[in-house]
């Protein structure tokens, strides 16, 4: 059966009467293991679709001045 900690008992765990202990071990499970490989994918996804949605609905517009400057070289070098 599960052990439910409390912050109690997790803060006793990490502080002695000496102060704070120096050795903490932590044991990861299959599924705890699971869920932060989840959630760190998870987290990289809404990065990343976060970063095209921006790019996408606000376009840079140095880049598009840039492009009108470059076509209108073009149409000045082909006269």
């Amino acid at each position: 059966m599960k052990k439910k900690h409390s912050l109690n008992n997790i803060i006793d765990s990490l502080i002695d009467d000496d102060g704070i202990k120096t050795e903490v071990t932590l044991t990861v499970t299959d599924t705890t293991l699971f869920k932060i490989i989840a959630a760190l994918l998870a987290s990289g996804v809404c990065v990343m679709l976060v970063n095209h949605l921006l790019k996408n609905q606000f376009p840079n517009s140095q880049l598009h001045r840039i492009s009108n400057e470059v076509s209108l070289i073009q149409k000045q070098l082909e006269k």
